[in-house]
């Protein structure tokens, strides 16, 4: 999906009353690979281990995946937010 394309279907999305930001993290996700192979790494290696809870030990590597994630995906709503459409809410 280009750009133009995203915009126009997140601002229609929320004109609709719908929230359109699982559709951003399916597309932004793949911005993130690294840190989603360093999460799956990390989940691989504690399950290999008896006993091992992953989601607790795969802590931080799942942060800086989350992390990654929204800082494509809020940029993205915000703009297409009514009221930002000269770059800024506050301008």
């Amino acid at each position: 999906m280009n750009s133009d394309n995203y915009k126009t279907e997140i601002h229609n999305m929320i004109e609709n009353g719908k929230d359109p930001k699982d559709m951003v993290i399916q597309m932004c996700r793949p911005q993130c690979k690294w840190y989603d192979d360093k999460y799956d790494r990390c989940v691989k290696a504690f399950l290999s281990l008896k006993n091992a809870d992953p989601e607790k030990n795969c802590m931080y590597p799942y942060r800086d995946l989350v992390t990654c994630v929204e800082a494509c995906v809020q940029p993205k709503i915000q703009h297409a937010l009514r009221g930002n459409e000269h770059g800024s809410i506050f301008a």
